[in-house]
């Protein structure tokens, strides 16, 4: 089964987000917080996509990557945003200059096939992460 964490403020969002994912076959955890996004990765050792809210209370999605690079498990990164460039832009410059794997940025509201494509493009990624670390 893939494994899917989504750190999104917005609670509806949060829910359809996790609806899709957990009809599409997907293990699905989720935080409210960039601050959550540790604990949740310290969980497994699978591969696991990261969809991560630029736009968060306590820790945001840039502040979290720090977080992210402290736990060595085999992971892809997508971040989110309903606003502006910006920070989504920086968001993933400074976590591929730390040599996280990160894909295409998404915005939000994310239509449910934009949402699934996502997902099916990313379980190919997440095959080819666990395909090289056996």
């Amino acid at each position: 089964m893939r494994h899917l964490i989504i750190a999104e403020d917005d609670p509806e969002l949060t829910n359809v987000y996790r609806s899709f994912a957990e009809r599409a076959g997907w293990n699905v955890q989720t935080c409210n917080s960039g601050a959550g996004i540790k604990a949740l990765l310290a969980q497994g050792d699978e591969p696991v996509l990261l969809l991560i809210d630029i736009n968060m209370p306590e820790k945001d999605g840039i502040e979290a990557i720090d977080d992210i690079l402290s736990v060595p498990r085999p992971m892809r990164l997508r971040f989110m945003t309903g606003g502006d460039d910006a920070p989504i832009v920086a968001a993933k410059m400074i976590a591929a200059a730390r040599d996280l794997s990160v894909g295409k940025n998404v915005y939000k509201p994310i239509p449910k096939e934009r949402f699934l494509d996502i997902l099916e493009n990313e379980a190919e990624f997440l095959d080819q992460i666990a395909t090289r670390d056996d």
